[in-house]
C-alpha cells in the first residue's frame, strides 16, 4: 500500500471513530450503561443525600448493642453490589451501612461487610461498587436509589474467640462458626443514582 493511502486510511477510521479522543477517553460505567440513567445533582442529590443518612444503620458492634439503654436505629435496607472474578454481579444480602453528608463537599459511605466474595472484590483501595437502597423518601416522595462509591481504606477485623466474646464485631455479624474476618470499608462516593420503577430489584417475580 502506497504511503498516501495509508495516511488516507487512518484519516478515515480516526474520522469513524470520532478522533484520538475516542481513542483515549475513559467513561465510568455508571454514567454510561443507559440512556434512561437518572443521576441527582445539585439540590436533588443533597436532599437524597441527608434521607440515606438518615435511614443509615449506626454499625453498632454486638457490646454497643447490649448495653444498657440501646436502642437500634429504623434503619434501611441496603444490599452491597461488586463485580465477582467471573463477570457475574455478587450482591450482599446482609449489609451494613452508614452514609455520611461531607462538610468539604465530598460524602462518605462506610460498609462493614463478613468475609465473603462481595467483601474480597472490594477489599482494596480503588475498587468501585454500588450500595442498592429501596425505600428512600425525599421531599414525600419514595424513591429507590444507587449510590456508587470507591473505596478509599480497608480495616479488616479477623476472627478470634477473644474479639468475638468481647462483642467486636458487628450486632448482624454472622461468621462466627466459620471464623470469618470483618471487613470495614470507608469509601467516596461517587454519584446517586435514581432507580426507576421499570428496575424490579426488590420485587419477587413468579
Amino acid at each position: 500500500m502506497k504511503a498516501y493511502t495509508r495516511i488516507a486510511v487512518i484519516i478515515l477510521v480516526f474520522t469513524l471513530m470520532g478522533g484520538v479522543g475516542a481513542w483515549a477517553q475513559y467513561v465510568d460505567a455508571y454514567t454510561s450503561a443507559s440512556e434512561t440513567k437518572a443521576t441527582v445533582s445539585g439540590d436533588a442529590f443533597k436532599a437524597v443525600a441527608k434521607a440515606l443518612q438518615a435511614g443509615s444503620s449506626d454499625l453498632a458492634s454486638a457490646a454497643k448493642a447490649k448495653s444498657a439503654g440501646y436502642v437500634a436505629p429504623k434503619s434501611l435496607i441496603g444490599n452491597v453490589m461488586s463485580t465477582n472474578p467471573d463477570g457475574s454481579v455478587g450482591i450482599s444480602t446482609i449489609s451494613q451501612w452508614a452514609y455520611a453528608v461531607g462538610t468539604s463537599g465530598k460524602d462518605v459511605l462506610t460498609l462493614q461487610l463478613t468475609h465473603g466474595q462481595n467483601a474480597v472484590n472490594l477489599a482494596a483501595v480503588g475498587h468501585r461498587g454500588t450500595l442498592y437502597v429501596p425505600g428512600v423518601t425525599v421531599n414525600g416522595k419514595a424513591g429507590k436509589y444507587f449510590v456508587h462509591f470507591k473505596v478509599v481504606n480497608v480495616d479488616v477485623l479477623k476472627y478470634s474467640d477473644d474479639a468475638f466474646n468481647t462483642g467486636k464485631f458487628n450486632s448482624f455479624y454472622s461468621g462466627k462458626a466459620g471464623k470469618k474476618s470483618q471487613y470495614t470499608l470507608t469509601c467516596d462516593v461517587l454519584a446517586i443514582e435514581e432507580v426507576s420503577d421499570s428496575v424490579k430489584l426488590n420485587v419477587v417475580f413468579p
